[in-house]
């Protein structure tokens, strides 16, 4: 046996595929190579011989010689198996460090699953494989965000997109990492914005120049706003929608000079209040449209007609004829090769009359449908060359239904040679219509042109110049937190409801200096887009990001409100897009339906539940999310089970309902969790899915919380 493992690792060292190895080609191991190298060595046992001085010693020894012989073949395979492992493995770890040198973790997560199904690594080596790939990627698309865009990384760490991969410490020294890059320059230079207050003259200067030229009603709402804010942008809708009903005092039919000065009073308001180019565009092809519209005729469409006329022949006699003709000789031939094919193939063969008549029906309708169609190309042609001719007559205008009737017809018979054609008549309808809608079209205009925006008398020009209005900034120390509810509301910082008073419903013109400690001047500014029921300023969790603070973070400091200048505004404007348009909802802050994917129908249901028996709703929604990917697993689909209750020992229960699995889940959380004091999401997922647990034969609870920690943060 010792010589025959000698001669088989010999064989083992030969390339696969040639002609000692044991493995073809593709490295299957061939089982006839080792069937000649056992029988070989079975021969050199059976050829052993020795002298024993008793039957015993002799029958020992032969059934010694034969359990040899016998293991051989096994003893073989095993051994050509874990060299085909070995070299296997050896691919695998050569292809990863290769994978891993190219940074393709695509292709390295592939190769650690395909070596676990082929046997080469355990099940868990995969599963951390893969994971630490995972994470590699993470970071390394963070490290790459934070080098080129550190605001868009800061969000992820708040979000909660690199939860599961990295520990809350990790996350914190990222942050810190970031806040040592900002630029501090710049913060130098935005407190001393954020602290100046606007000028008499600049308050001065916007109204003189607003007073230049025709003032409207609308405006001195526009101007108080500029008064309070040093610029338009919490009025932007209102005067995009103002803009609009100037250009609309436009009629149909509106040409020359008059219609010119409507047109350059429209270019003037979007030059004052800095409308964009694309915006002017706009609303000047949209005066053309209005003063466009004229009694014009739609265009027939021919091919529509000739539907409506299907049933009858639309096309030359002749031209039918003659393919009729030779249809009969056609079917025979054809006939012939079918009788062929169907005789060869063992077919009972269909009668000669029955088979032509079939062919001929089918050849027939072709036929009639491509000379119909050849018709309709040439009258279509032949229609729209008389339709720009007519027009050319007839200085621009469009002939009417009825003249395009009666040409469509004139033109039909002439190709098809059927004097007896006849088109359907609706052309005086259609005028008939079209006389309504020019009479609509100008009761329309009669009712806008009443309700355009109304110029203001020389008095109240002077009232407005005497208008003032000035508010002085106002430093606060503060506990300022981080606010988890409105996680939709844009980059900013909420105030608390107490100061409501002081700085009015409207604070979309203040601006909040945030310094990173109560003795630093150094901070960064915040556009105030509402306010908290909390004692305390709270920031936005895009606002947290901005000053590089994690949504768990508390930072004692004081802040300074203060009407944010024109620099400011302008420096909100590219920092912080949709903090000056943003208005904070009412009561509760409630999770977007669209947010919740299959679930959002059910998004009052998490509510009802949890106001029942006072568990967080987002907390429900989050649980559900993880369970059912977003509303997309079986047990959802089919159990109507929306929270993963799954019994021990069992699959997923099923519910009449699918608000009856969440009502039941609230139920459930209430009484054997919250109430035994386990709060936080890893104390529910340590008995609520436990790792290991009965009912997770695929091992995915110990994802649990972090994926619910994930989709509650986005919440």
């Amino acid at each position: 046996r010792d010589e025959s493992d000698a001669e088989f690792s010999k064989l083992l060292s030969y390339a696969p595929g040639t002609k000692d190895s044991v493995f073809d080609k593709d490295g299957s191991i061939i089982k006839g190579r080792l069937d000649d190298l056992a029988y070989k060595f079975g021969q050199r046992i059976e050829n052993l011989g020795g002298t024993f001085f008793n039957p015993e010693s002799a029958i020992k020894a032969r059934g010694v010689m034969e359990s040899v012989k016998a293991s051989l073949p096994e003893r073989y395979w095993g051994l050509a198996a874990k060299h085909q492992i070995g070299v296997a493995r050896q691919v695998f770890e050569e292809g990863l460090k290769g994978d891993l040198m190219r940074k393709d973790y695509f292709s390295a997560k592939e190769r650690y699953a395909q070596a676990h199904q082929a046997g080469i690594i355990t099940e868990t080596a995969a599963r951390n494989g893969i994971f630490n790939l995972d994470k590699t990627e993470a970071k390394q698309n963070y490290d790459n965000l934070a080098a080129t865009n550190p605001d868009l990384a800061a969000e992820k760490i708040n979000r909660g997109e690199l939860d599961g991969y990295f520990s809350a410490a990790e996350q914190e020294q990222m942050m810190r990492s970031l806040r040592s890059h900002d630029d501090s320059r710049l913060t130098e230079l935005i407190e001393q914005m954020a602290s100046r207050p606007k000028s008499r003259s600049d308050r001065q200067a916007a109204t003189d120049t607003l007073m230049s030229g025709p003032v409207y009603k609308d405006q001195l709402e526009f101007d108080a706003v500029h008064q309070r804010d040093g610029d338009y942008s919490a009025c932007a809708p209102q005067i995009d929608s103002f803009i609009y009903r100037v250009a609309d005092q436009v009629k149909a039919g509106d040409e020359g000079a008059d219609f010119a000065s409507k047109k350059e009073e429209v270019i003037r308001l979007c030059k004052f209040y800095g409308k964009s180019s694309e915006f002017q565009k706009d609303i000047l092809n949209r005066m053309d449209k209005w003063a466009g519209r004229k009694n014009e005729f739609p265009v027939l469409k021919v091919a529509d007609r000739m539907k409506e006329m299907a049933e009858m022949p639309l096309y030359r006699q002749t031209d039918y004829n003659h393919a009729i003709g030779t249809l009969h000789s056609e079917a025979a031939g054809a006939y012939g090769r079918y009788l062929d094919s169907a005789t060869g193939a063992g077919m009972e063969a269909k009668g000669k009359e029955e088979w032509m008549q079939e062919y001929k029906s089918k050849k027939v309708a072709e036929l009639e449908k491509n000379l119909a169609a050849k018709t309709e190309l040439a009258v279509r042609e032949r229609f729209e060359a008389w339709y720009e001719g007519y027009k050319s007559i007839h200085n621009d205008k469009e002939p009417s239904s009825v003249i395009q009737e009666e040409q469509f017809q004139t033109l039909l018979r002439e190709v098809t040679g059927r004097s007896d054609l006849v088109v359907p008549k609706r052309g005086n309808v259609m005028d008939a219509e079209q006389k309504k809608a020019s009479t609509l079209w100008k009761m329309g205009d009669d009712e806008r042109l009443k309700a355009g925006p109304e110029l203001l008398s020389e008095g109240e020009k002077q009232a407005l110049r005497r208008k003032e209005m000035l508010r002085k900034p106002v430093t606060f120390p503060a506990m300022v937190s981080v606010d988890t509810v409105n996680t939709n509301a844009p980059a900013g910082i909420l105030l608390p409801e107490s100061m409501r008073k002081q700085f009015g419903d409207d604070v979309s013109g203040l601006a909040a200096l945030v310094p990173s400690s109560p003795s630093s001047r150094r901070g960064k500014p915040l556009p105030v887009v509402g306010y908290t029921k909390e004692s305390s300023p709270q920031l936005t969790l895009s606002g947290a990001s901005k000053l590089r603070m994690t949504f768990s973070s508390k930072m004692d400091t004081n802040v300074t409100i203060s009407p944010a200048s024109p620099e400011m505004r302008e420096f909100f404007k590219r920092e912080y897009p949709g903090s000056q348009d943003w208005k904070q909802g009412a009561g509760e802050s409630k999770v977007p339906a669209a947010k919740l994917g299959g679930l959002g129908q059910y998004s009052q249901a998490f509510y009802d539940a949890g106001n029942k028996y006072g568990v967080d709703p987002k907390l429900l929604m989050a649980i559900s999310m993880h369970e059912t990917a977003a509303g997309t697993s079986s047990a959802f689909r089919n159990k109507k089970n929306a929270m993963g209750i799954s019994p021990n020992g069992g699959g997923p229960r099923s519910f009449d309902s699918v608000e009856e699995s969440i009502d039941y889940a609230a139920r459930l959380l209430k009484k054997h969790y919250l109430d035994q004091g386990l709060t936080t999401i890893a104390a529910i997922g340590g008995k609520y899915a436990p790792a290991g647990a009965g009912n997770d034969p695929r091992g995915l609870n110990k994802h649990w919380v972090s994926g619910v920690s994930k989709y509650y943060k986005s919440f």
